[in-house]
């Protein structure tokens, strides 16, 4: 693809210019954010990182469509203060939700990583601690150090 392809792509609009539509789009990509989370942290909890490393892709995708949506919507911030306040309240409940959900899943993979570290550190000192209890000699055998 061009750059000039590309640049069209990334300013085309892709909130849809009635509001109702354009809220239920938001809505839609919230709820597709929060059910890849929910399933992150499924494969997190059950220590399935194969399955979370293939979930990355699907976020960026998600994630890159939600924050263009998400800056045309404030672009037209005004063009929606008169709109549906069910529709506004649900989009602002799965937000706060969508929040809640990844920031539990960073918390799980900050503990992991943290936890992987610990191990790798005690490793590294019990290797320490017993080449410094057993000498050992290259070539013993063979007469040869």
């Amino acid at each position: 693809m061009s750059n000039t392809a590309q640049q069209q792509q990334h300013t085309a609009q892709i909130l849809p210019t009635e509001r109702v539509q354009a809220l239920n789009t938001l809505i839609k990509a919230t709820q597709s954010l929060i059910n890849l989370a929910d399933r992150e942290a499924q494969a997190l909890a059950q220590n399935d990182m194969v399955g979370f490393h293939i979930m990355q892709d699907e976020k960026q995708y998600l994630t890159q469509r939600y924050e263009r949506l998400s800056v045309e919507f404030r672009a037209r911030i005004e063009e929606f203060r008169g709109s549906d306040r069910g529709l506004l309240d649900r989009l602002e409940k799965l937000q706060i939700l969508l929040g809640e959900r990844t920031k539990n899943n960073s918390d799980v993979v900050v503990n992991i990583r943290d936890r992987a570290q610990q191990k790798t550190q005690n490793s590294l000192l019990t290797v320490q601690e017993l080449a410094q209890q057993k000498s050992v000699r290259f070539g013993a055998h063979t007469g040869q150090v």
